[in-house]
This record gives C-alpha cells, structure tokens and sequence, in this order.
C-alpha cells in the first residue's frame, strides 16, 4: 500500500485555461457526404424521415465539417500561498494562420506547458477537445505524449477540469451557459459579442472581433476557476487571485476592446475592497478616527 508523504509539499498546480471558435468554412467534405447517401435536393421536405429541415445533416452541417480558426490558452500557475499567476496568454487565429497553423501552435503550447499541467474548459468534454482532436487527426498532426488522453473520450477527471461538469454536478442539473454562471459571481463575461454572434463573425472575416471573443472566454473561465479553488484550498483568495489575472492581461492585450471593462470591474472591486476595510476599521478600531491627542 502506498501511503503519500504528508510532510512532502505538493507542487503547484497548473492549468492551461482553454477556448476554441470554429464554423463551417468549406463544405466540400460536406458534399461528400452527401454523395455517400446519395442525396437528391428537395425543397418541400426532409432528406429524411423524423429530422426537422434545419436538424437535417444532408442539408445543414454537423460539427464534424467545422474549420477551427481561433483558439487561445492561458497557462496559470498557483503559488503556495494561494495565489496564481499567469505564465502564459497565447491566441492563434486567422486570418495570420491556416487551421493547421492554429492547431498546431495550439498543440506546441501544450507540449511546452509545465508537466503537471491540466487542462481547464468549459464544456470542452463537448466541444473543445473534440474539435481539436478531430482537426488534428485530419490535418495529420500529432497531439504532445502527455495531452493524448484527449483522443480517448476525453474525460480524465485528474488531467482535464471541465467547469460545465463541474458546476452542474455531473451534468444532473441542467447545462447552463458560461455567461450565466459568470452573471450569477459577478465575474465579466462576453465583454466584446455574445456567443450566437461568434459564427458569423468569423464568416464575416472578422477577426479581430472573433480573437476577443475567443480570449474573453479564456479570461472569464480563468477568473471563474480562481473562484473556485477557494472551495478546496483555504489559503485561496480568489479576489487577489482574480485581480492578478486581470492585471496580466491588461499589460499583455493593451489595446484589446474589452480591457476597459477589466479595468473598470477591478476599479469596482477595489473599491469594495477599500470600503469594507474601511467599516471594518471602525468597527474594531474606532479610536483610529480620533485625533492624536
């Protein structure tokens, strides 16, 4: 039996905080789908029986034909006080890069992250690492030795922190939206577009607007993360945790749209900060307000 040595510290943990956006480009392989099933185009009805035209894969696209076009991680490290700090903030998008040229900055990131490094997402059981997977079996590409978990069902509970599992107790309550949970801590999120907007801006070929959305969902999962260590670790202070996220990314995406929001929302928590030690001053401490003698 192997009993761990409790008087051994355990080493900081790290996170590679990740997000993915991707939407249906090309419709070639598409085109060959169709030609398997032999599809003939019919405007009065389903291809086939029990679908709604609009949850017809003969005529609307499944997640399979979806290009990934942007994608950005952050890799945040704790400290053994309780604090983290952010190592990285990497983004990789077009138009600079091709999806192999994203999924192949995407995957050297993770190869070069610390080696206890875990992966956090939200939803990315669902999504994100079955994207990612499927892109880079298709552009022949080779996921790092220690992040290949993810091509086998993606669900290793000690390796990948899914924040949607999580919260939703294993999926037994309804899947909310990571918006929703960020309006319900007070946490940003979607400062630059909401999500039903992220297709078509990338068809639009609006990039700038998409890598914001990408990275504004990386933030807000890091913060909402930061928040959650507090549960498990009594010397985590997801305020100060929080604020030295934002602060990094400030220094690190100055001239990004949604910097000004960060900047306001740690103005405001600051503030809070500044006036509950303030009553609490004076609660505890009312002689302080006297004049010296």
């Amino acid at each position: 039996m192997n009993i761990d040595n409790i008087t051994t510290p355990r080493a900081p943990r790290c996170w590679v905080v990740l997000d993915l956006e991707s939407a249906v480009l090309d419709d070639a392989a598409h085109k060959r789908y169709q030609a398997m099933e032999r599809w003939v185009p019919s405007a009065d009805k389903p291809s086939r029986r029990g679908y709604l035209r609009s949850e017809d894969p003969l005529t609307c696209p499944r997640w399979i034909f979806q290009t990934v076009t942007s994608a950005s991680a952050m890799v945040l490290i704790e400290h053994i006080d309780g604090g983290a700090d952010v190592l990285a903030f990497e983004t990789f998008s077009a138009p600079d890069l091709d999806e192999r040229g994203v999924v192949a900055g995407l995957l050297k990131l993770l190869g070069d992250a610390p080696p206890n490094a875990e992966l956090a997402s939200y939803a990315g059981s669902a999504h994100d690492i079955p994207m990612l997977v499927l892109a880079a079996c298709r552009l022949g590409l080779t996921i790092p030795p220690r992040w290949r978990w993810m091509a086998y069902n993606c669900g290793d509970p000690k390796r990948h922190f899914d924040f949607a599992r999580h919260v939703t107790g294993g999926l037994r309550m309804n899947l909310v939206h990571m918006a929703e949970i960020a309006a319900a801590l007070d946490i940003p999120a979607k400062i630059s577009v909401p999500a039903a907007a992220v297709a078509k801006l990338i068809k639009a070929g609006r990039w700038h607007d998409v890598v914001e959305a990408v990275e504004g969902d990386v933030i807000t999962l890091a913060l909402l993360l930061a928040r959650w260590r507090k549960l498990s670790d009594v010397d985590a202070d997801p305020v100060i945790v929080e604020d030295r996220i934002l602060r990094r990314v400030v220094e690190l995406r100055p001239g990004r749209g949604y910097v000004a929001t960060l900047e306001a929302h740690r103005h405001r928590r600051f503030s809070a900060q500044y006036a509950s030690a303030a009553n609490d001053a004076k609660t505890l401490a009312p002689w302080l307000d006297q004049d010296a003698a």
